[in-house]
């Protein structure tokens, strides 16, 4: 199948990762794949540069690079990710319709489309939204046959820890493990809780750490990756607690800082499907999280969830998960088997299968 993924993102976020991994999964099941960033992509130098085709920084130009990429003698798949590239497939799609080419796009956000003609265009044959909440708003502007839901997958890299734990604890300031004994009589270790994230609000790194200090949680830690030291020690030696709290910059290795963790936590205001939160669960991780979104439809069992922004309720969340040792190995191992859903494996799948829907649709035929 001839696929061409393309994003107008030049960062490294949670959709540009999902059309860097499916493109690397569609190429090694031996479709014919290309992946179109723009020149200053932060994903350049990823590894898989074969598959790249670098945009010219001239948005006119963008037709006639993509245009050069289409099968010769049979049908294309355009896969759309990110607003501008999602504008530009839902304009030209029209235009190709003729010449054998399907058009899709991934829709990752929960905010209503400030322009709903890209949903309506008949040059997109389909939207694949990452969540059943997002579908939902989707719904408003998309017909019911053009709409699917496949949940973003992680990459077995990114749940591989690099480097030993007992090497990363060092590197954070958390104690070894055999040090920490004497801590509690109750239990060998005091609970590690993690957050990955950033310092946006939206993600909520200042609800945690105000739960956190009202958590009766005893001894426990609190490991925050992707965050600010100066930004956010104030807040927590203002609080008290700062020799408990474990702040750590942005990292790519972050399943290292997830192996340390015992529990994960996600106090975002607003998300549909986190991939911090899949990277959590596919590690085994038991999970807290606001109940936005997504989020609702990751946690099965397997951890708690809390009211958006509610400081006391995520704090009641933090004090359970912390007391309760029996309930929390039962969610850590319902994480593990519903780790299985959040593949790369499992996502291009799916997305095969829509592939093949959509070409049948128009009646269109790969060998």
């Amino acid at each position: 199948m001839r696929i061409i993924i393309l994003s107008s993102s030049t960062n490294r976020s949670g959709g540009t990762r999902q059309a860097f991994y499916q493109a690397r999964e569609l190429a090694t099941r031996g479709h014919h794949v290309s992946l179109c960033l723009p020149e200053d992509s932060q994903m350049h130098g990823m590894g898989y540069d074969d598959l790249i085709v670098t945009l010219p920084a001239d948005r006119k130009r963008w037709k006639a690079s993509i245009e050069a990429l289409f099968a010769a003698d049979g049908p294309t798949v355009v896969h759309a990710f990110h607003n501008r590239a999602v504008k530009f497939v839902a304009w030209h799609g029209m235009f190709w319709r003729h010449r054998g080419v399907v058009c899709c796009a991934h829709r990752g956000v929960m905010y209503r489309p400030g322009n709903p003609l890209p949903y309506i265009s008949p040059g997109m044959d389909a939207f694949i939204a990452n969540s059943q909440a997002c579908a939902r708003v989707l719904r408003l502007f998309t017909p019911a046959g053009k709409l699917f839901v496949v949940y973003n997958g992680v990459d077995d890299a990114r749940v591989t820890p690099r480097t030993p734990a007992d090497t990363v604890r060092e590197q954070v300031g958390l104690p070894p493990r055999g040090a920490e004994a004497a801590w509690s009589s109750s239990s060998p270790a005091p609970l590690v809780f993690g957050f990955v994230g950033q310092n946006s609000p939206v993600k909520g790194a200042d609800i945690l750490i105000d739960a956190f200090a009202r958590a009766d949680v005893g001894e426990a830690r609190l490991l925050m990756v992707g965050v600010s030291h100066d930004m956010w020690r104030p807040r927590c030696e203002a609080l008290g607690i700062a020799d408990r709290v474990h702040l750590v910059p942005h990292t790519e290795s972050v399943s290292d800082m997830l192996q340390l963790m015992d529990a994960f936590v996600l106090p975002s205001r607003t998300e549909s499907l986190p991939n911090t939160m899949l990277e959590a669960i596919r590690m085994g991780l038991p999970v807290i999280g606001s109940a936005v979104g997504g989020v609702p439809e990751l946690v099965r069992g397997n951890g708690l969830l809390f009211p958006a922004g509610d400081i006391d309720a995520l704090a009641a969340a933090l004090g359970r998960m912390a007391s309760d040792h029996a309930t929390r190995e039962a969610w850590a191992a319902a994480s593990h088997a519903e780790g299985e859903r959040y593949t790369i494996h499992a996502r291009v799948d799916a997305l095969e299968d829509i592939y093949a829907q959509l070409l049948r649709r128009r009646g269109l035929h790969t060998a």
